[in-house]
């Protein structure tokens, strides 16, 4: 049976809202790691810090993709952990289980793949998106994307990685899916509407 680790980033282990996504990330298949966010006054700066730290355990780790979370998810249907391999093995550096599109009323910047998992086409992304609710990375990529942190004063990280998108073009899991906020495409979606950002 195939599987997975997944980081799961908190600034509480056990609030309602840490332990509902680490049970969803469960029921998929995931090997969840629960990491506490470093304490910082500026809440873009805590978000950016440690998510480099979590990138940095990735590029050190023995396994060739790794997944990162939020505290804020859900998924629009059930998925089993093989499926998402499954677009993993089309994947270099990045992989979306979920995006926030920036124009939610178009497609630009996204396009067919010649691929198809479970008779569902695999759409590929090279920009016009926000979110790092539901991520995956090769260890490649977490070397690229921790890097590319470094090098600038940007504290939003998805605004780094959509910088990387065009030099790396990255699948969405079930991009055919949609919440209820427009826009928001992926199978796990950020759940604003039980969750309020923290950030």
């Amino acid at each position: 049976m195939s599987s997975r680790l997944a980081y799961l980033l908190s600034t509480n282990p056990a609030s309602e809202r840490t332990q509902f996504s680490k049970r969803i990330l469960e029921k998929i298949g995931f090997d969840v790691i629960i990491f506490l966010a470093f304490a910082h006054p500026n809440k873009l700066l805590s978000h950016k810090l440690s998510m480099m730290a979590i990138y940095n355990m990735i590029v050190h780790s023995n396994q060739h993709f790794i997944y990162v979370f939020e505290d804020d998810i859900n998924v629009l249907e059930p998925i089993t952990l093989d499926e998402i391999i499954e677009y993993e093995k089309m994947a270099s550096m990045f992989l979306y289980l979920g995006i926030c599109k920036i124009h939610s009323h178009d497609d630009r910047n996204t396009y067919n793949s010649p691929y198809t998992v479970k008779n569902k086409p695999v759409k590929i992304i090279t920009g016009d998106i926000r979110g790092l609710h539901a991520i995956g990375l090769s260890k490649e990529g977490a070397k690229q994307l921790a890097f590319a942190c470094l090098e600038t004063n940007e504290l939003y990280i998805d605004v780094i990685l959509e910088s990387l998108l065009k030099i790396y073009p990255s699948q969405v899991v079930r991009y055919d899916l949609e919440s209820n906020h427009r826009g928001h495409k992926g199978i796990i979606y950020q759940d604003r509407d039980r969750f309020p950002s923290t950030i």
